[in-house]
């Protein structure tokens, strides 16, 4: 044990005093957050103001092409019509022409293939929906009126249900508002992809470690002094605590923001309406089930138990990484360099592929077969178990889970310790698995 512990106290201070480690670990979320935010920053700025000149001869839309910050609707008559087309090419202000014929109200099959757009370039796929969205909306009003349907009477008919739901099964057994589904697979991918990414990485780079390791023959003078063993599991602890370190430091910081946000904008919907904007004040007005159900959404998120998705989180990622972190050390034992790793890597990584899709599964029934045997199944449990967490798990489905991960991660670290005992020592031979089977029956 001693020698176990001196191994992963220095492997992990030689990360940790590292001076990458220490900026990335504080520095990746913000690069993160400021990714996203160029993201937002370049589809709006991508989205500049378009003039669109018009012709309606009908007269009928008139209400309906109203300009606004993006679009600016100029109303010409028909006569100017020839004249557009021959300025349009040339045009520094104006970016398009549409035309509306005129047509009898009691038929509109004269509008199917007669209203023509001419732009001097490429107007864009999300405007020219929603272009056709309002005039199909005027149509629609326009059949409604023929009909007799006044537009009250349109909306007296339409129905808008929302269903409240209440799981028992929470641990609040409170209403899980419109859209907290979402929100919950949506931390429960977060985290698995985390898993998924942290294993891939620290994996790897305890695999390289043990090459380099065995190449410049640095090991033959470690192992005179530490047994085979106590060093893998020393690398694999030291690595493993660098990556809960680096994991408590985004996830303290992920929480504060979420948190924080939520509190904010909380805070936000609950303030009096007279000091909102106009066009807050307006959406409100348009659509005033949206406050319930934001409100109702940030208290779904609200009443998450963090503490307990976030300890179970970390077990299953220690747990999981274990089990993994021993398969790559067995690699990197019986490699001579990391181009012959490459046969070898993907067979860890193909349950972890399977895990993180098969779990999207969750969003559609996350107590469903496929979920449950993922969660199970000590190969993709690490990754599917996490996802289902913050849906609400049965104790004893967590417990039968943890039990099958903890004894398959024994087994493995015992069979990986076989492997490395003679691997780490093997040179110029290109290890096959049946190879490595060989050495894992041969006896200390």
């Amino acid at each position: 044990m001693n020698q176990i512990l001196l191994v992963a106290s220095r492997e992990f201070m030689a990360q940790v005093k590292n001076k990458t480690f220490i900026i990335m670990t504080f520095l990746s979320p913000l690069i993160i957050v400021g990714i996203i935010g160029i993201i937002a920053w370049m589809m709006s700025a991508n989205s500049d103001q378009k003039s669109i000149a018009v012709v309606d001869q009908s007269g009928e839309f008139v209400t309906s092409l109203a300009s606004n910050d993006n679009v600016i609707y100029n109303f010409y008559p028909a006569k100017d019509i020839q004249g557009i087309k021959d300025t349009l090419t040339d045009s520094k202000y104006l970016n398009a022409l549409l035309v509306i014929p005129q047509f009898d109200k009691n038929d509109f099959s004269s509008l199917n293939n007669g209203i023509e757009l001419v732009t001097n370039g490429n107007m864009g796929v999300t405007f020219k929906e929603g272009l056709e969205s309002k005039i199909n909306k005027r149509i629609e009003d326009l059949k409604m009126e023929n009909a007799g349907v006044s537009e009250d009477q349109l909306k007296g008919l339409k129905s808008n249900i929302s269903i409240k739901t209440f799981n028992l099964k929470d641990s609040n057994g409170g209403e899980n508002g419109e859209g907290s589904d979402y929100l919950k697979f949506g931390l429960a991918m977060f985290l698995a992809y985390i898993t998924f990414t942290f294993i891939m990485i620290y994996g790897v780079k305890i695999m390289r470690s043990v090459v380099e390791e065995k190449n410049n023959r640095v090991v033959e003078i470690i192992i005179s002094s530490v047994k085979p063993f106590n060093l893998m599991m020393g690398k694999i602890l030291g690595t493993t605590f660098v990556a809960l370190l680096q994991f408590l430091v985004w996830i303290m910081m992920g929480l504060t923001l979420v948190i924080g946000g939520s509190a904010f904008l909380s805070s936000k919907i609950k303030m009096p309406t007279e000091t909102m904007s106009g066009s807050a004040q307006q959406m409100l007005d348009q659509n005033p089930e949206w406050m319930t159900d934001t409100q109702s959404i940030l208290n779904s998120m609200l009443d998450l138990n963090y503490p307990l998705i976030l300890i179970l989180f970390l077990i299953y990622f220690l747990l999981g990484y274990l089990f993994y972190s021993s398969v790559f050390a067995a690699i990197g034992s019986a490699v001579d360099n990391e181009a012959d790793t490459q046969q070898f890597t993907f067979y860890p990584i193909f349950p972890m592929i399977i895990a993180m899709y098969g779990s999207m599964t969750a969003l559609d029934n996350p107590d469903g077969p496929v979920s449950f045997w993922l969660s199970m199944i000590p190969l993709t449990s690490p990754i599917s178990m996490v996802v289902r967490l913050p849906f609400g798990v049965e104790w004893w489905e967590i417990a039968l889970s943890l039990t099958l991960l903890i004894g398959t991660m024994l087994l493995m670290v015992f069979l990986a310790s076989k492997i490395y005992r003679v691997g780490i020592l093997m040179y110029g031979k290109k290890a096959s698995f049946k190879e490595m089977w060989k050495w894992m029956r041969y006896s200390n």
